[in-house]
């Protein structure tokens, strides 16, 4: 594939590549201890890429999403957890700076007061101010499923003003430990039964509880965030409706979520890749006398990891620039979209699993990173939509389209 195709992606994946060797050099203690790398996110605002997605009406890069996917499956490369965390925030500006420019009014981007959007972005660029959507909860589970979230918000009256009062406890809350704004949904208590999301601030009324201690992705800070007595207005309310499953096969998916959440979970997957070619260039054992990247066993396993992301990489590349070009059309998409994230994540997987083959027994130490790299890659199964999630929808489909033909006869 011919990418990148122009200078202004190249500049992009440029400054993801120079962090590479830094987030490499910690990423095994950080994953090791389980602890937050906050110096990766010194470097990461230091070279802007929290401006990467922000418009540039506001002083960003005004990426879009096939250059957003590219930069991060870069960045990947480097540290999972890191670029796991970080694509948090691209996904959610990204998202929301596309339904503006699709909705031309004062409220666009799924509800969001155009000031407060103007007001997350300039921050962004000048503080390199991070946020996150932080939705998921011990007891709702997944918000994709739809649902009512047991934290509320509860109207009161303060200071002559209308306000609301939000409490509540989530989990999942990837980049906590450095997020400057955070996206809470909240059942109001105002009798509608309507579900809100607010932006909120960082400040006293959150309280991060370490309770993340995970198989991979251990340095992503998602710990659980509990919400305490947290006082917003009108203005900081992004949208409210009725609690509803997001994706039903009907509806759009979320695409800038799945692409690029996907690309980080490529990005692992081509570190181990590349581990393995470099470990097989070396790896000369006495009894061979040579390479052991001479023998067409290791060259097969390695050319099946190829081939698998070859695969992943078309097929997401493609969806993405689909998406960027044809906005009319983003209805249509959807089956791609899912096909996406079914096979980035999948492949990606058994790239490694090849790796870990071409490694063999080494690969079990944690002196090398492919343990690692085989841990990190198998979260991506568990982000929405799931294989069975997917799989049903695209058999829907399928009898559908019989049912229909069958109609026409």
């Amino acid at each position: 594939m011919l990418y990148p195709r122009t200078e202004r992606l190249q500049r992009f994946i440029d400054v993801a590549r120079s962090l590479i060797p830094v987030l490499r050099e910690r990423a095994a203690q950080h994953d090791r201890d389980g602890t937050f790398p906050h110096e990766n996110f010194v470097d990461i605002r230091r070279v802007g890429l929290p401006a990467l997605i922000v418009p540039q009406e506001f002083g960003g890069w005004g990426a879009n999403l096939l250059e957003s996917t590219l930069t991060m499956e870069t960045l990947a490369q480097g540290d999972g957890s890191t670029a796991l965390s970080f694509v948090m925030h691209v996904q959610v500006i990204g998202g929301v700076a596309e339904a503006f420019e699709d909705v031309a009014s004062e409220y666009g981007g799924g509800g969001w007061p155009q000031p407060l959007f103007a007001q997350v972005c300039r921050d962004a660029v000048e503080q390199g101010a991070l946020i996150n959507s932080v939705a998921t909860e011990p007891n709702l589970g997944s918000p994709s499923r739809g649902g009512l979230p047991e934290t509320t918000a509860e109207p009161v009256r303060e200071n002559g003003k209308d306000a609301w009062r939000i409490n509540g406890l989530k989990t999942f809350a990837s980049l906590s430990p450095e997020m400057d704004y955070f996206i809470i949904p909240a059942a109001l208590q105002d009798g509608s039964g309507h579900v809100a999301r607010f932006v909120i601030p960082a400040g006293p009324h959150f309280e991060i509880i370490e309770t993340w201690d995970s198989f991979g992705m251990r340095a992503t800070g998602s710990h659980d965030l509990k919400i305490v007595n947290a006082r917003v207005t009108d203005e900081q309310m992004i949208g409210r409706g009725a609690p509803s499953p997001r994706t039903t096969g009907k509806a759009p998916a979320n695409a800038w979520f799945i692409c690029t959440v996907g690309a980080v979970y490529l990005g692992v997957a081509q570190a181990a890749l590349d581990f393995a070619a470099d470990y097989a260039a070396k790896r000369v054992p006495t009894a061979l006398g040579k390479p052991i990247a001479e023998l067409e066993s290791i060259q097969r396993r390695l050319g099946q990891a190829e081939l698998l992301l070859l695969q992943a990489r078309a097929l997401l590349y493609n969806t993405a620039r689909d998406w960027d070009q044809f906005e009319a059309r983003r209805d249509e998409l959807t089956p791609a979209v899912i096909a996406t994230k079914f096979t980035v994540t999948n492949n990606a997987i058994e790239a490694v699993d090849h790796a870990v083959r071409v490694v063999g027994g080494a690969s079990m130490s944690r002196s090398l990173p492919l343990e690692r790299y085989l841990r990190d890659v198998r979260p991506g199964l568990f982000h929405p939509l799931n294989d069975d999630q997917a799989l049903t929808i695209f058999g829907r489909n399928a009898l559908k389209r019989i049912s229909a033909m069958a109609g026409n006869r």
